[in-house]
């Protein structure tokens, strides 16, 4: 965060000096306000720029393992272009090396999510999926199990087969091969 800001005034600044330059190359008589109005839309522009890449930045860091299900897109008063062009500042993401599945419980799958925010620490939780019922359980540390591997909770939140996340999960891992 400290080096957007450090960047956004560096790009403020290098825009004016490209106006001085070219008034001063020009011979052109400009008021004197234009100057910092003009640093101040180039720390404006720039700041736009980081935060609408942050999300494509991301994306291009991570491994090809993991699956982006789900965007979210973040529109507010202060910046009121977002409400024209929304810009993503979270994600839900699965790591399809960490799923696991139970031969005697089909249609279970058990991977981890990972939930990303601009600004925020990532957060990875552990989720059983159940493909048949569209439903996922947040595993916890108090999960008890029955002897065929089911989770004994009734917090399964249903989700729907429409889910994003339930359908990547299950097209990719609730196969014969899987």
């Amino acid at each position: 965060m400290f080096l957007g800001y450090v960047g956004a005034i560096a790009g403020g600044i290098g825009l004016a000096a490209i106006l001085l330059v070219i008034s001063k190359t020009l011979r052109l008589n400009l008021p004197r306000w234009l100057y910092p109005a003009t640093a101040g839309l180039g720390m404006l522009l720039l700041t736009i720029h980081i935060e609408y890449s942050w999300f494509s930045q991301v994306r291009s860091t991570l491994p090809e393992e993991i699956e982006i299900v789900e965007t979210f897109d973040y529109s507010v008063p202060y910046q009121p272009w977002t409400y024209l062009i929304p810009r993503v500042n979270r994600f839900v993401a699965i790591d399809h090396t960490s799923a696991r599945t139970n031969d005697g419980v089909e249609d279970l799958v058990l991977i981890d999510v990972i939930l990303m925010e601009r600004f925020s620490p990532t957060f990875k939780a552990t989720n059983f999926v159940n493909c048949d019922a569209g439903e996922r359980l947040l595993v916890g540390d108090d999960i008890e199990m029955d002897e065929t591997g089911m989770p004994l909770s009734s917090d399964w939140s249903a989700v729907g087969l429409d889910d994003p996340l339930i359908k990547a999960v299950c097209e990719r891992h609730n196969s014969p091969s899987a």
